[in-house]
């Protein structure tokens, strides 16, 4: 069974396809990631802030520009799970992806994948995706 971060599959393969233009064309893609992507969009808070398995990695796929024309509510999800991670850095500080959220500067479980993910939060359309291989294309 896979979970729901991006390291565990479902949200990274769903950002793979989100980013295709010709796999967001296969039908069956196109309706398994709309799928995944709006039970992502309702699933509870992830247990960290990383862009590996924490919030950060699932705002990734829900903040695809790809998505709203998929799932039309996916934009109001988006906004609301990324200023529920900023508050939540605000007011309890980052938490890493690592064992007890031990800070360490690392980009896929630490405080620079915090920092990448929270300035995408604020501004999607200036920063670019450091999990997409061509982050200039995301939104």
């Amino acid at each position: 069974d896979h979970g729901p971060a991006w390291c565990d599959g479902v949200a990274g393969v769903a950002l793979a396809i989100a980013d295709s233009p010709d796999a967001r064309q296969d039908p069956e893609l196109s309706g398994w990631l709309a799928a995944r992507s709006g039970e992502l969009a309702g699933i509870d808070p992830l247990a960290d802030d990383s862009l590996c398995h924490g919030e950060s990695g699932l705002l990734e796929l829900l903040g695809h520009s790809a998505l709203p024309a998929l799932l039309p509510g996916v934009r109001a999800a988006w906004v609301r799970r990324a200023g529920t991670l900023v508050a939540a850095a605000d007011r309890a500080g980052p938490l890493c992806g690592t064992p007890g959220h031990v800070p360490h500067p690392g980009l896929l479980t630490g405080l620079s994948g915090i920092g990448h993910g929270l300035l995408r939060a604020g501004f999607p359309d200036r920063i670019g995706s450091a999990l997409l291989l061509d982050p200039s294309r995301a939104p």
